[in-house]
């Protein structure tokens, strides 16, 4: 198992449409999160499958 950044991914991994298959989501959804410059983390398992995580704080959305 190896985790790594998903910029870190991106640019030596795979592509976006590669990592969105293997996820299970859109290709929009992972430019999007790239784009964002949130903090998710892939996870390279041994199997060769992909999952993904992301830190947030809490509470992660300020209230009004």
């Amino acid at each position: 198992m190896k985790t790594v950044s998903l910029g870190e991914y991106l640019s030596s991994h795979g592509t976006q449409s590669d990592l969105a298959k293997a996820l299970g989501i859109q290709q929009s959804a992972v430019s999007q999160m790239h784009r964002s410059n949130r903090d998710i983390s892939i996870i390279l398992m041994d199997d060769g499958s992909i999952q993904a995580s992301e830190v947030r704080p809490i509470p992660a959305r300020k209230s009004a």
